[in-house]
């Protein structure tokens, strides 16, 4: 502000120096008047520039610079006489500045200042009123003023145009946010090997799915898929192969589950779950059967080696099992465990019920 206003004021006083010099010409003014005019004129905006700039506040510097502006330009038009096209644009330029800096309060502090500086003239001296202005100048004051408006009126107007802009770029960036902030989340909810869900996303959503269920009526099953001899695949053939077979697979329950409402999940290292709203336990275990066999015989190949295995898969369901979310999950672990025991590279479907406050054994890879 300060700077837009040493501009404003440089430019136009300098422009009203020769405006207010043809009625200083008019009147035959001696060299005091032309001195001080040219203080006022030339010399001023520098001074009020460097008070306000060295400041420790600009702001309320400058605020005060556009009062003593009115002060001093009130005086010149007493001492004048009130030429009235010259008191005339003094007068809006004084309102003008501190209007567009104050807002509308600040109209009635301009017309103080302008008061004030009147009355100091008036106790200095005689003040007459001498309203005429030679037509030359009056002309001069007419085309100053307009000037000061249409600069003004054009700058009000660039300044809506970048308001505008900013406002645009700025809805462009919240809205840049707001999708990172959603692949964020989503990144967070996601697994970085295999693209599926986690085990937090898992979390949230089997609560939100199973209330939903048997809000409806609706049943639902949980596949909980291991891959058989892991360790050995990792033992064997490395880890990043067998970061190749989990892939492999994560890619078959992808596309064996691409129905609306369908979950899959990475549940933990080897371990995958399915997500099923809808299905009864028979119908997910026909699915896991059908992944079973497909992935037994599916041979995944990494850096030119053929690797192959099976997996264990244990089903559980609502509401044939149990209708609490944790409890579920655990059901078909045991179902997984039990698939395990009995030799692996089968489907085992969760049947006895579960003791309470009992520990799953852990089962083997």
């Amino acid at each position: 502000m300060v700077r837009l206003n040493r501009r404003n004021r440089s430019l136009f006083f300098a422009l009203g120096f020769l405006v207010l010099g043809t009625h200083l010409l008019s009147i035959g003014a001696g060299p005091l008047m032309w001195t001080l005019l040219a203080l006022q004129l030339l010399v001023y905006p520098q001074l009020v520039y460097w008070r306000a700039a060295r400041s420790a506040d600009p702001l309320r510097a400058e605020l005060n610079n556009l009062l003593i502006d009115g002060v001093l330009l009130g005086a010149w038009m007493a001492a004048w006489g009130f030429p009235l096209w010259i008191s005339f644009m003094l007068f809006v330029g004084v309102c003008l500045n501190v209007i567009i800096f104050m807002g509308m309060p600040g109209l009635w502090k301009g017309m103080a200042a302008l008061a004030g500086g009147m009355a100091a003239v008036a106790l200095l001296q005689d003040v007459s009123f001498r309203p005429q202005t030679e037509l030359a100048t009056s002309l001069l004051c007419i085309v100053l003023l307009t000037a000061y408006l249409l600069f003004f009126a054009n700058d009000a107007y660039r300044r809506g145009v970048s308001l505008h802009s900013s406002r645009r770029q700025l809805g462009e960036q919240l809205a840049e946010i707001t999708k990172l902030q959603a692949l964020l989340q989503e990144q967070a909810q996601r697994d970085p090997l295999t693209g599926l869900h986690n085990r937090r996303f898992l979390d949230e959503a089997l609560e939100r799915e199973l209330a939903a269920c048997a809000g409806a009526g609706r049943p639902l099953a949980l596949v909980l898929i291991d891959i058989d001899r892991f360790k050995q695949v990792n033992d064997t053939y490395g880890h990043p192969a067998g970061d190749e077979m989990i892939r492999q697979l994560a890619e078959l329950l992808r596309s064996r589950v691409r129905e609306t409402g369908v979950i899959a999940c990475r549940y933990g290292g080897e371990e995958f779950l399915l997500m099923l709203p809808g299905v009864t336990v028979a119908e997910a275990a026909t699915l896991a059967e059908e992944l079973r066999a497909t992935f037994e015989s599916l041979r995944v190949v990494a850096d030119g080696r053929t690797m192959r295995t099976t997996l264990s898969i244990g089903v559980s369901g609502f509401p044939e099992h149990e209708p609490r979310a944790h409890l579920l999950v655990l059901k078909a672990d045991r179902a997984l465990y039990a698939a395990k025991l009995r030799g692996r590279n089968r489907v085992v479907l969760s049947t006895e019920p579960l003791p309470e406050g009992r520990a799953l054994p852990e089962a083997a890879s």
